[in-house]
Parts: structure tokens; sequence; C-alpha cells
């Protein structure tokens, strides 16, 4: 690649932009991921990836890895101001091959994702170099870094909440920030290992307590009126913070700072070449841990759309990143105000919460919805590019526009998840007689994109037959999987012409 050329610039190398460098150059295209800082920030910040986020990071190659510096979290608990549990939930099944909550460090995590980058001679990371401007055409981005002018087909924007690129396009940030700010304590060391988030639901000071991967803690308290950060991050106030939970040297701090809250999703995510994502495009608030998660769920969104923008499709296809992600992000963004609310209340009677608490003991299926957030939107989208999402002959239990399954199958004798016979593409995937049959037959020269086959038996070996059972609502079909794992459609071998025709113009191919 010409040092002044790249098929994809990305700005901003945190785990939204290392992520998506990663992405494509598992896909083959050229990148540049700039940072404007000389090196990479060595301090937890997000510390819970959930099972999206890893299945993320496992796509692109580095699943072994992640499993190395990661732990599973065991699940929450919400304690009243008298210490008091009024309501505690387990980590959940596992439904995508990795579990719900776990458990990193931040450094980690993006020291994995910048070594995985070595893998590709395509790829190349410069640090300390910040984008200035850009101006784009019909074909190409022309971005000024640091005094030089690098030409690219497009441009990933995962520049963080102060977004350059965001302010270049004129794009509205709108939203609000929480009128209390908090105060964040990372620990190198805690007598606490219990990998169990816990939230003290005192009205007189809500505070948080969550397990970490090196033998500390991070402990969250919100400011009251009439404190200030700079007052309260004094060691001695801090140490009053703690109290009766832990004595406090010096040495033991890792990190103090002070954190305002907001909310915000930004009124449109990109135009043409160029799109934000990450932080960049949503902000919200940490009580649902799903800030980082959603800007990894960017990532593997966008990342194959520009992949293919760059080898055959049309631009257009770009727009589709914000049809599909926006609406989610916002979900998620809704969902961490609303859990902040029921459990953190400030200043206000526990008599609601309390009820709130004694209500769900009387219904467990109900206490697990809310405190085990089950009502986190699920892994699906109602628009975008699908073929069949609104079709009334599909199955009832259809999973086109929805994230597959990635359940435990036996293969030639051995049993492996799903996801190891998928590739990094598109797949195919047949499982009846006469779908084996189709795929085995098929030419793969009269498909637009590079596919997978993979063929299942009747019952897949049936090692994980809750997981498996989503599947089997397509069984007598064949499903065409999307590379960020959500099915994209599902046709009768007999359906497969007009099936592929409909797939060129949805994913403008044709010419």
């Amino acid at each position: 690649m010409r040092y002044n050329e790249a098929d994809i610039l990305i700005v901003g190398a945190g785990p939204t932009g290392l992520l998506a460098a990663n992405l494509l150059g598992q896909a083959g295209v050229s990148v540049l991921l700039i940072d404007k800082s000389k090196e990479p920030l060595n301090l937890p910040r997000a510390i819970s990836l959930d099972d999206e986020g890893c299945r993320s990071i496992d796509m692109a190659g580095l699943g072994r890895s992640l499993d190395n510096i990661k732990r599973a979290g065991e699940g929450s608990r919400y304690l009243d101001e008298s210490g008091q549990i009024v309501g505690e939930v387990g980590p959940g099944p596992v439904e995508y091959g990795w579990p719900k909550r776990n458990i990193f460090h931040q450094p980690q995590l993006e020291a994995l994702l910048t070594a995985g980058l070595d893998r590709f001679k395509h790829v190349r990371i410069e640090r300390g170099r910040d984008l200035t401007n850009f101006q784009q055409n019909s074909k190409e981005v022309i971005a000024q870094i640091s005094g030089h002018e690098i030409r690219t087909k497009i441009l990933i924007a995962a520049d963080g909440a102060r977004s350059k690129t965001r302010d270049l396009l004129g794009v509205d940030f709108p939203g609000e920030a929480y009128p209390q700010d908090w105060i964040v304590l990372d620990l190198h060391q805690d007598r606490d290992q219990e990998p169990i988030s816990k939230f003290f639901c005192d009205p007189k000071r809500p505070w948080v307590s969550i397990p970490t991967t090196y033998g500390g803690r991070r402990y969250e308290f919100m400011l009251l009126p009439g404190e200030t950060g700079q007052e309260m991050l004094q060691h001695h106030r801090l140490e009053g913070l703690l109290g009766d939970i832990r004595p406090l040297a010096p040495e033991d701090i890792m990190r103090a700072a002070v954190y305002t809250f907001e909310a915000r999703v930004a009124s449109n995510w990109g135009k043409g070449r160029v799109w934000l994502a990450g932080d960049a495009a949503h902000l919200t608030p940490p009580f649902a841990g799903q800030g980082m998660n959603a800007g990894l769920r960017d990532a593997t969104n966008l990342a194959w759309k520009a992949a293919l923008v760059v080898k055959s499709a049309g631009p257009a296809l770009l727009q589709t990143y914000e049809t599909e992600r926006k609406e989610p992000a916002r979900d998620m963004v809704q969902l961490a105000v609303a859990m902040g609310e029921v459990v953190m209340p400030v200043g206000k009677s526990s008599i609601y919460r309390d009820a709130l608490m004694a209500g769900l003991k009387r219904f467990p299926g109900a206490r697990d919805f809310v405190l085990g957030m089950k009502f986190k939107p699920a892994p699906q989208y109602k628009a975008g590019i699908f073929i069949g999402l609104d079709d009334a002959t599909q199955p009832p239990a259809s999973l086109i526009g929805r994230m597959l399954p990635n359940p435990k199958i036996d293969n030639k004798g051995k049993t492996v998840f799903l996801d190891t016979l998928l590739g990094n593409g598109f797949a195919l995937i047949a499982q009846s007689a006469t779908g084996r049959d189709w795929l085995r037959k098929l030419d793969e020269e009269t498909w637009p994109i590079e596919l997978q086959k993979v063929y299942l038996s009747d019952d897949a070996g049936l090692p994980d037959m809750s997981g498996y059972r989503p599947i089997r609502a397509h069984r007598d079909q064949i499903i065409l999987l999307r590379p960020d794992r959500y099915v994209l459609g599902a046709f009768e071998p007999k359906e497969a012409n007009n099936f592929l025709l409909h797939l060129k113009n949805l994913l403008f191919l044709s010419k």
C-alpha cells in the first residue's frame, strides 16, 4: 500500500477502531489506522465485555487470546443502604458461545487487538497523527492528517465522544448529561475477590463495586450536590468514601477520576463515504455496561459493508449501517438510563425501590428480566440488509434479521461451536438432505460474494439441543449468513434464482 493511500482510513485506535481494523485486515483490504495519542492509554476504562463483543473479537480470529485476558462474571447483586440483598441474578445461559458478562482490563484488550494487526501486511497503525480536515466526492475521501494528505475510499471515525470528524460533518449530538458526576476508583488490590458486580442502592449516596481481572476492584461513587471533583479526589476524601469498606493506601490507587455520565445519540451517523462509530456516534451511562460493547457492535456491522464497498458494492450500502445500528444503540442508551433510575435513586425515598424489589422476589422470572438485563434488546435488526424480514411465509420463529445462535455441534466426532465452521465472510448453511445436496452442486461463480459452505446433519449431533433448536426453524431451507453472524435470509433450493437476484440488488452489486 502506498504511504498516502489506503482502502480505508480509521480515525481512533480505541477498541472500536482496533476491532474494525482487524476485521477489515482479515477481509483483505488495506487499512490505515491513526490515533492522536502517541502511546496507548495504560489505564482501565471499560471493564465489562458482553457475549456479543466476545463473539466479534472471536470473528476477528482473536478468541483464543481473548480467553487468556478475561474471566466470566457470575452475575449482579443489588443491596439496600443497610447492606441487605434486595435482588440477585446469576450469569445467565450461554447463547452465542460466550458468557453473557465478562470482566477484562482495557489496556490488555487494546494490546491484544493491536498485536492482531501484525498479522496483516496491508494494515498499518500510526500514532501521534490527527485528522484536521477532509473532503469527499462520489469516489473517495481526501483527508488531511497532521500536514499530510491521505486518499481513501472510506473513512471510519471512531474518534470518541469529542469527535473532530463529527464536528467536520456538522452532525448534532443531542442528549443530556447526568446532573451528578461520579468518582471512579480503580484499585490495584482488594480483599473482595467475588466475581459479582454489586449495586448499593442507597438514596443518600449510590455506589457500585465491580470485580476486575488484576486482583483489584473498581468502586464508583456518585458525587452529591455541593461536592466538587477537585475536592473529592483528595486522599482523605477518598478514604471517607470507602469508609468501612476497606483501608486505602496511596499505592493501591491505579486511577482516580471524575466522570460525567452522558446519554447522547448522533442525529445522523455519517454521509457518503464518512461514518461515525463508537462514542463518536453514541454515549451511554455505564449502568448497563454497554458503552464499549455498543461500539464493538458498530465495528462488526460496518466493517463487512466497508470491505464489500471497497471490492464490489456501491457506497449506498454504507447507509444501511445507520439504518441497522442507530435504533439498537438508542435502545441501549435508554436501557442504561432506566437501570440508573431504578437501582440508583438519588435523594429519593427508597419506598418505591423496596416495593419493586419485594415484588420481584415473588416472581423470579420477572426478577431476572429486570435485574438480569433480559430486557436488554435482543441482537436483531428491524430493517436493513435482509431478505424476507417481514415475509409471512417464513417460519413463525424465523431467524432472519437476528443473530444466529452459536451452539455446540458435532463435527466429525468432535464437539465444537458452530462458529468454527462459518469462516470469516458470508456462509450458506444447509441442514436437510435436499439442502445439502443442492449446496454441494452449487456453482459459486454465479454468486457475487465469497461463500463458505456449511453442511449440518439433520440434528447437528445434538450436543446442545436447546441452543440448536432455533436454527431448526429453517431446517428445510438454506440459510444465508452475513459476516457479522446475522441471518440475511433463508430460501428453499427451488427459490435460489429469485433469491440471488434479490441479493444482488440488495447489496448494490447489480451493474
